[in-house]
């Protein structure tokens, strides 16, 4: 199977459907129109793009604790020799969804999203009793200023984080949709009327169930998320900063494009850095650039800058899936 559309036309799409992606009947159709493509031009470059990987997966990103789920960052002390040994223990743990190798003391940074805080717990002193872990340090999120990984010119404007989100609770009709929603999502006309006959509930009720989610914050977004590195977006950096005005810092950084996670994280005496910024660009240089001006905003700050060298997981959570 071959792209059939224009370069141009992919951008657009690719756009669109990470954060536009419209709750309706047939939503592939809507996205035509606004690019001036056809509906199953739209659904063949989709297949096409997920086949070949810029698309890494389709559908909702949940927000973990509007579902009573807990979340954190760890960032860890490992002996270079058993990186790969360590990466390997962890792939099977389901609730570590991203781990990464940064250039730093602290190589090892991964995240947990689990049931409660026994579980995280758990997991955590597993990941302590492995052979070669030197240091865990749990930095959990006090404040959000932005999660937005979404690539591209279309961008939309950044929207409030709920820090105070409260946790919602769903049926059991709403899980299940949950559970469906989370897997393979169907790339066809009517996607969600493919649901309806797996939950007790009709294509409508579907639509208003996601678009009611999307509203309320338990869904953060619907739609693609892509292969950063895939388009174009090779260099990933994790820059930590301390100092003064780190909430002021937090909300100048988090209107930048090119910042995709803006978090305030507890620190420690070994590791005192708050505020934690995500910067994804084409280049070292640009990466570089971008953080000198960061630097210029942040006046009196202390930043360390940790490269990500290799990508070791990245998964979604699956969220009411546990025994």
């Amino acid at each position: 199977m071959q792209l059939e559309i224009s370069e141009q036309k992919k951008d657009e799409l690719l756009s669109v459907i990470q954060s536009g992606f419209p709750i309706v009947s047939r939503p592939f159709k809507e996205i035509a129109e606004s690019i001036g493509l056809d509906e199953r031009e739209v659904i063949n470059a989709v297949i096409y793009l997920c086949d070949e990987g810029s698309i890494r997966t389709f559908g909702p990103v949940f927000e973990a604790r509007k579902l009573g789920y807990v979340s954190t960052l760890i960032a860890a002390k490992v002996d270079p020799e058993r990186i790969s040994d360590i990466a390997a223990a962890m792939t099977d743990i389901h609730e570590i969804t991203h781990n990464y190798l940064r250039k730093g003391h602290f190589n090892l940074w991964f995240t947990i999203t689990a049931l409660n805080a026994g579980v995280r717990d758990a997991i955590l002193e597993r990941i302590k009793s492995f052979g070669g872990v030197k240091t865990v340090l749990n930095l959990p999120a006090k404040k959000v200023f932005k999660i937005n990984a979404v690539w591209g010119a279309r961008k939309k404007n950044r929207q409030k984080f709920d820090n105070d989100a409260e946790i919602t609770p769903l049926e059991e009709s709403e899980k299940k949709l949950v559970r469906l929603l989370q897997h393979d999502f169907p790339i066809i006309e009517k996607p969600f009327a493919a649901f309806a006959g797996s939950v007790n509930m009709k294509e409508s009720e579907i639509i208003d169930t996601i678009n009611s989610w999307l509203k309320n914050g338990v869904i953060r977004r619907f739609g693609a998320r892509l292969n950063h590195k895939k388009i174009g977006y090779s260099v990933n950096v994790l820059a930590a900063w301390a100092g003064d005005e780190v909430e002021k810092w937090g909300e100048k950084f988090a209107e930048m494009d090119e910042v995709s996670h803006c978090y305030l994280r507890e620190s420690y005496d070994e590791w005192p850095f708050e505020l934690y910024t995500m910067v994804h660009t084409r280049s070292d240089e640009e990466a570089d650039k971008i953080i000198e001006a960061m630097k210029k905003d942040a006046p009196n700050s202390t930043m360390k800058k940790l490269k990500t060298l290799y990508e070791l997981k990245k998964t979604s959570m699956k969220y009411f899936m546990e025994k």
